[in-house]
């Protein structure tokens, strides 16, 4: 039975643990989305792939949801200059769905 892996998604590691929703990055297209695979511990033993495994994950998409609203002013004194912007990140969450 797997314990957890660590897979690359869009050049980040992120650890998956079955049974655990995780959020990573916005990832385009719909349905399932497959990754590769750095290191996989099963049954208390850990392979560690050079840099990956022959194996795959597929991650179940949840949904797509946005992060919480960041907030950036820039300010020059003397000059009346202010000006406000702000940020969202979007992210996809994703679960373990099978491996491969």
């Amino acid at each position: 039975m797997l314990s957890y892996a660590v897979c690359e998604i869009s050049g980040k590691q992120y650890k998956i643990v079955p049974g655990q929703p995780l959020e990573v990055a916005l990832q385009k297209g719909t349905g399932d989305i497959e990754t590769s695979v750095l290191l996989l511990s099963e049954d208390g033993e850990v392979k560690i792939g050079t840099p990956y495994l022959k194996e795959k994950l597929a991650l179940k998409r949840l949904e797509d949801t946005k992060g919480k609203k960041i907030r950036v002013s820039k300010f020059h004194a003397k000059a009346n200059f202010r000006k406000t912007t702000g940020f969202r990140a979007k992210f996809t969450k994703v679960m373990l769905a099978v491996k491969k």
